[in-house]
């Protein structure tokens, strides 16, 4: 397969699949989406580089929890690609090794992160158990694993999986690229690609498992592994564990555990939501009862159990029901890490929308978010899709937007809020913060900003039109001919 149809595919994935994940484009990438026919032929030519390796990257600490991130990496548009299609093309190698016990990343698939993969590895771990009344499980992941695995060890692995040597070595440099423009290693976070290559490094850990002689399942590097006794099952993840050090990687020892067959079970059973959705699908009014007995339950711990908040708040948003709005909007900043579930659930109920605006204004007003920029993120985002024409926000905004040391993604959607907002004297001043940004993510979404407030003069967007180097030229080129740019998903 020509290497543009592996960069096709690598577009269309992400025009119309990661677009919607972790981090979204504020326009969608409908700039380049727009002008692929003429964008790919350079394409081409830059992801047929032997020296292909990223020009910037920006990691954005993505919250895991209350406390804890993990770094996201974001590329330019064109290094997206170039990693997504250099990806595809050694899957064609690597994807024909990958056991069927193993649910994470396979080509067919379009992204690496599935909840419909990873519900689908713990239905087989259920199934497994349930096979065998002499069963028990243990289960184990891996400490950093993207960050800690080893290009070099990378770079052995897939040639002996038969990747050609060419395409190895511009993998190996695009990652060497990434390691050498951020502080950030191993493997990119948040990429598709990284999937592949992730799968491909546990090989020797997943074939060490099946020779002890005890079935598992694994989605990334979350495992579940099925065993007669205690001692079988200990002496197999001891062994996996060398097989991790040799890797050098490190199994978590706060999620690595033996478990009886009654918590086994019991750590797998997914029959109160399963029922929860079942009735629902009936129209049972019952499913209503159970749905507020899961929530009332989840919410009562600390922390809550979040799997079952977000359960809930996704059927609770299906059917237009308040009954968690009063916990969602009081709980948005401490749980800044499910802000998103918790705005758009709420965004789906008639007549909240005041409330709504309330509670974006007054968390912004209410406290320092310097440090949160996904929740940043997340309520300026919520206010553009919603429509949300507030003084209080768009100050905001322009703090954010004016503030060099906060991450990229926020001041994008600052800017796009701005403009989508604007009063007369915004446009001025929006063309003032352009003259003296620096960023290029930045300055793609200022002109943004300046074509949506009015305030785009012709003759700068057929300046930066002319640099053809640059991909800010094919925003130029888009905006001087388009009307009416979609919000961000």
């Amino acid at each position: 397969m020509a290497k543009e149809e592996y960069l096709r595919r690598a577009a269309r994935r992400l025009f119309f699949v990661e677009v919607r994940q972790e981090l979204p484009d504020i326009i969608n990438f409908s700039d380049i989406k727009k002008q692929w026919d003429a964008y790919k032929g350079g394409m081409i030519k830059y992801v047929s580089n032997p020296d292909v390796a990223p020009a910037r990257v920006e990691i954005v600490e993505h919250p895991k929890d209350p406390i804890s991130v993990r770094p996201l990496a974001r590329f330019d548009i064109k290094d997206r690609l170039a990693y997504e299609t250099l990806a595809l093309e050694a899957s064609h190698a690597v994807d024909k090794l990958i056991p069927s016990n193993i649910f994470s990343y396979r080509l067919k698939k379009n992204q690496i992160h599935s909840v419909h993969d990873w519900l689908a590895m713990r239905h087989r771990a259920r199934k497994l158990l349930l096979s065998d009344p002499g069963l028990m499980m243990a289960r184990t992941d891996i400490s950093a694993f993207y960050e800690n695995i080893d290009i070099e060890i990378l770079q052995l692995d897939l040639l002996q999986a038969g990747v050609e040597v060419s395409l190895v070595e511009q993998i190996k440099s695009f990652l060497e690229g990434f390691q050498h423009q951020s502080e950030a290693w191993g493997l990119p976070q948040g990429s598709s690609a990284s999937g592949v290559l992730a799968n491909i490094y546990l090989l020797p850990f997943d074939e060490y498992i099946r020779q002890s002689g005890i079935e598992h399942v694994r989605y990334s590097d979350d495992t579940y592994l099925f065993g007669s006794d205690w001692e079988t099952l200990r002496s197999s993840l001891v062994g996996a564990n060398q097989a991790l050090r040799a890797r050098r990687l490190t199994p978590s020892s706060k999620k690595t555990e033996i478990l009886s067959r009654v918590k086994s079970i019991d750590y797998l059973d997914d029959a109160e939501r399963d029922l929860i959705a079942y009735l629902h699908s009936l129209g049972n009014p019952q499913a209503k009862e159970l749905l507020n007995k899961l929530f009332r339950n989840a919410t009562s711990k600390t922390p809550p159990n979040e799997r079952d908040v977000k359960f809930s708040l996704t059927r609770f948003r299906y059917r237009q029901d308040a009954t968690a709005v009063d916990w969602a909007l009081n709980n948005l900043k401490d749980l800044h890490h499910i802000s998103a579930q918790i705005l758009r659930y709420v965004e789906a109920l008639p007549g909240y929308r005041k409330r709504l605006v309330n509670t974006l204004e007054a968390v912004v007003s209410d406290y320092s978010l310097i440090n949160y920029p996904f929740l940043e993120r997340n309520i300026l985002h919520c206010a553009l899709r919603q429509d949300v024409r507030s003084k209080v926000l768009k100050d905001t905004a322009w703090a954010i937007l004016r503030d060099r040391n906060r991450p990229n993604y926020p001041r994008e959607f600052a800017a796009r809020y701005i403009g989508r907002n604007s009063d007369v004297a915004d446009g001025p001043l929006l063309k003032m913060q352009y003259e003296s940004e620096n960023s290029d993510a930045i300055k793609r979404a200022l002109l943004i900003a300046m074509h949506e407030c009015a305030y785009m003069p012709d003759a700068l967007l057929r300046d930066i039109e002319k640099k053809r180097e640059t991909d800010l030229s094919w925003t130029a080129r888009y905006l001087r001919n388009v009307s009416d740019i979609p919000l961000p998903v």
